[in-house]
């Protein structure tokens, strides 16, 4: 099915003038009916890349502000242009593809494997800062995962204690935070509405949707 140029837009949460943007450089495929443009709906599900990266200062700022603080590290036409894609996240049909998009440089992700037995272990360990799929809130928590936030300093001695493998099936995802990063305990929401939108699933994708509502 074709779609508008205004409807491409409301479904990928972008401006008008982005989605017109990637018509020009061949990122959508389009063709004119007169004066407009005509998309295939079908192609936007295969479109991952809805903006650009934010850098990891900004993107903190941005998680910050979606928090409801003021975006402190930032100038303030960046915290202007923060805002004004926080009004888009809030109003868009698809918000995991544009967190997934816009918050990659938050933190390096590791993914490891560990003994089923220890994970009870891990997920109690006070180095560990729960979040996306371990984050009680996103209604996900599951016994065969743990997904949280460590300080980079913490990595190697969690990585001997608990045996952590790069080999095997991952059942262990580390979020890796700069030295001079701290977050709080639990997390601000929107940090974990990121993580849960990096899974790329239909239920992370849900529960992205329905936890956002507590932030509009």
């Amino acid at each position: 099915m074709e779609i508008s140029v205004g409807e491409a837009a409301a479904r990928l949460g972008v401006s008008e003038r982005r989605v017109r943007e990637r018509i020009a450089v061949g990122d959508l495929r389009a063709r004119r009916v007169g004066r407009a443009w005509v998309l295939e709906e079908a192609q936007l599900a295969r479109s991952d890349r809805l903006g650009r990266p934010m850098s990891r200062r900004v993107a903190w700022a941005f998680l910050d502000l979606l928090a409801g603080g003021s975006g402190d590290g930032v100038t303030q036409p960046e915290q202007s242009r923060l805002r004004r894609k926080r009004e888009l996240l809030l109003s868009s049909s698809n918000p995991a593809a544009l967190l997934r998009s816009w918050l990659p440089s938050r933190a390096l992700v590791q993914r490891w494997s560990a003994a089923a037995a220890d994970l009870p272990a891990l997920r109690d360990d006070e180095r560990i800062v729960l979040s996306g799929l371990s984050d009680v809130r996103s209604g996900l928590a599951a016994a065969s995962v743990v997904e949280g936030y460590v300080v980079a300093r913490d990595l190697d001695d969690l990585v001997e204690e608990y045996l952590l493998s790069a080999r095997g099936e991952p059942n262990v995802v580390v979020h890796v935070l700069d030295e001079d990063r701290a977050v709080s305990r639990p997390l601000p929401l929107p940090v974990v509405l990121a993580d849960l939108a990096d899974h790329d699933g239909p239920r992370e994708a849900a529960a992205v949707e329905r936890l956002l509502r507590h932030l509009s």
